[in-house]
């Protein structure tokens, strides 16, 4: 029997977000939440409770009959990519058994890797996605991303990664809203495509945001990157991109001792990122108003094959 097991962390925008969509630039951190596949050749199947992502996934990488166990560690709906996560270490487990897995120790590898979780989650899973989710999520760590030529209809050449060696003095609140970022970004991408100007206007602003943060956050310029980040929100907030629940969070950790705070990937609910001093204490105080789930960002490793077993039964 055929034993193999993926996993791969979610992931939040620092600066930047969502321009990615549109060929702009995101600075963007892992999380140390993963979601994890295992797979078992030969084993006797069991139904999941949920099969869409599978399906995609092995649609476009069919494998013979086996048993398949999801486990989700980065909150459900969020905006931290928990979807794409799911669907590379899905995607990582599949190419590994069927010996078609690109060389995760490299760059390329990983950006190719990308490229084909992007392409599964959009176009078989059929999930409104930008390009920053498959890439960051692949790679890990902290990076300054940049996706020139690549906008919703055209995936265009693979993008550019820096790697950035910086502190991430940050907290991760959840609303507690659920919701898919298809409801967000699908009515932005239509206005996009439709010519609007403020949406075109405003994600030709952001990517100079996340290019100015990668500074701001090299140099230990705290001060220069919570302006970034309140202007990126303010800008994604003006065409419709943030809503209330998200407004409401950000106002509790200014009134809380957070520098800055804005949404951390597709609005309407999910996550905030904040800048913070002391995330213990900022942590304690938004507990006192309410907020439960919190998740402190860490440049980790990106999606990888954790075990493999009775490879040679496979062949």
């Amino acid at each position: 029997m055929v034993t193999i097991q993926a996993s791969a962390p979610g992931r939040c925008g620092i600066v930047g977000n969502p321009s990615d969509i549109y060929g702009g630039a995101v600075l963007s951190c892992s999380i140390p939440c993963r979601n994890s596949c295992r797979i078992e050749i030969g084993a006797t199947p069991i139904e999941l409770p949920d099969s869409r992502l599978w399906d995609a996934a092995h649609k476009r990488l069919p494998i013979g009959p086996c048993r398949v166990t999801l486990e989700t560690d980065v909150p459900r709906s969020s905006g931290l990519s928990g979807s794409t996560a799911m669907i590379a270490a899905m995607t990582a487990g599949l190419l590994a058994i069927r010996g078609e897995l690109p060389d995760l120790t490299s760059g390329v590898g990983r950006t190719a890797f990308a490229e084909l979780v992007r392409d599964i989650e959009r176009n078989d899973a059929s999930i409104v996605c930008g390009f920053q989710d498959a890439y960051m999520i692949s790679h890990g760590g902290l990076q300054l991303m940049e996706f020139p030529g690549k906008h919703p209809i055209n995936p265009a050449p693979s993008g550019t990664l820096t790697e950035i060696d910086a502190e991430t003095p940050f907290l991760l609140i959840t609303t507690g809203v659920e919701r898919l970022s298809g409801a967000v970004h699908g009515q932005m991408i239509d206005r996009w495509l439709s010519g609007d100007t403020a949406v075109i206007e405003t994600m030709n602003c952001l990517p100079p945001l996340a290019r100015q943060g990668a500074v701001a956050m090299i140099g230990g310029d705290w001060d220069l990157l919570a302006e970034l980040m309140r202007e990126n929100q303010e800008r994604v907030a003006a065409i419709g991109g943030s809503g209330e629940p998200i407004d409401r969070l950000i106002k509790h950790c200014l009134d809380n001792g957070a520098r800055s705070a804005k949404l951390a990937g597709a609005g309407l609910g999910g996550t905030v990122i904040a800048l913070c001093d002391d995330r213990l204490d900022l942590e304690r105080r938004l507990r006192a108003v309410g907020y439960v789930r919190f998740v402190v960002p860490e440049k980790t490793i990106g999606a990888k094959v954790e075990e493999l077993a009775g490879r040679k039964s496979l062949d």
